[in-house]
């Protein structure tokens, strides 16, 4: 295969590739999904990466380019931030993807430390562990990951080595390593963002493969989401994936600038957009997630805010 290799650092990296370069074509025919626009998060961010909510509805925004967690309630008001830059506990070096739990645990892919560092609901250092991707060519660069409960794993994505690497979530104790450098199937180009759904299946950002890859708790890949292009159902440079109560796979792409909707199998089920009906068209979208209220948190890199939106309806046909 051609290679495809981009060198650089952790957050440039994801800046490079959300740049946008054009227009894109849509189909004259498809179906929205509304959202209503409840509020914004700015705090003075710079750049930030990804966006979280935990316990008790608190709203966590990685602000990697400041080096730390910003933190606020369910009506958009600041409450509080952790970090700092540095390679102690409890500091970062340009972290990338956040998480939470049930139990009000925050963690957070400290990619320039090349470490995951588990926090409490209050930003609380508790312990951190370095990823290692076993057979590796290159040091890791975990970039995000994600919780899966049922199974008490934790996935986390090794960008440069094209992987996911699986941990204990009891103990944080290696467990395994699933897919390769390539285009295939159970291959990656530059793996990014990770979700986990209700069923325990892995959606994972394969982004120069311009793919959602599907993988079964059991370690293989199942599906894929997405074909290259910049139409409606097409992918170019996909970055956030996140999973609502029914299984539907939200996917935003940084170029195009809007959230598809999918079911798990590749189908194209909507896309985001207005109550009259109009494509929501964002500046650069990378995280996003959805809470347990049905409402949809899309960050906007390059204009530094997270945009919380409440989904209106949802097409539930498979």
């Amino acid at each position: 295969m051609k290679k495809n290799r981009l060198k650089r650092k952790p957050v440039f990296f994801l800046l490079l590739l959300c740049l946008t370069a054009g227009e894109p074509i849509f189909a004259d025919e498809f179906q929205i999904t509304p959202l209503k626009h409840l509020f914004d998060l700015e705090a003075e961010f710079l750049q930030p990466s990804d966006v979280a909510v935990g316990r008790d509805r608190l709203i966590y925004v990685m602000d990697g380019v400041n080096h730390c967690v910003k933190v606020f309630d369910d009506k958009g008001s600041y409450v509080f931030k952790f970090g700092g830059k540095g390679s102690g506990s409890g500091l970062f070096n340009s972290p990338l993807g956040i998480t939470t739990d049930k139990h009000g645990r925050v963690y957070v892919a400290d990619t320039g430390n090349r470490r995951v560092q588990v926090f409490s609901d209050r930003g609380e250092y508790q312990t951190s562990f370095p990823v290692k991707s076993g057979k590796q060519a290159l040091p890791s660069d975990p970039v995000d990951l994600a919780v899966d409960e049922t199974r008490q794993r934790l996935y986390v994505v090794d960008n440069d080595n094209h992987c996911m690497v699986l941990y204990s979530l009891n103990d944080f104790r290696f467990l395994n390593r699933w897919g390769s450098e390539g285009e295939g199937r159970q291959e990656f180009n530059h793996p990014f963002f990770i979700a986990v759904g209700s069923d325990t299946s892995v959606f994972v950002v394969d982004v120069l493969n311009a793919r959602v890859q599907v993988w079964s708790p059991k370690g293989k890949a199942v599906g894929s989401i997405g074909d290259y292009g910049v139409d409606i159902g097409q992918l170019y440079r996909p970055k956030g994936v996140c999973v609502d109560r029914d299984n539907n796979v939200f996917v935003s792409d940084s170029y195009v600038g809007a959230i598809q909707i999918f079911n798990k199998y590749g189908h194209l089920k909507s896309v985001a957009g207005t109550r009259e009906g109009k494509i929501i068209k964002w500046k650069t979208p990378v995280g996003i997630t959805i809470d347990d209220s049905q409402r949809l948190y899309v960050v906007e890199m390059l204009l530094n805010r997270v945009r919380v939106y409440q989904i209106l309806t949802l097409n539930k046909k498979e």
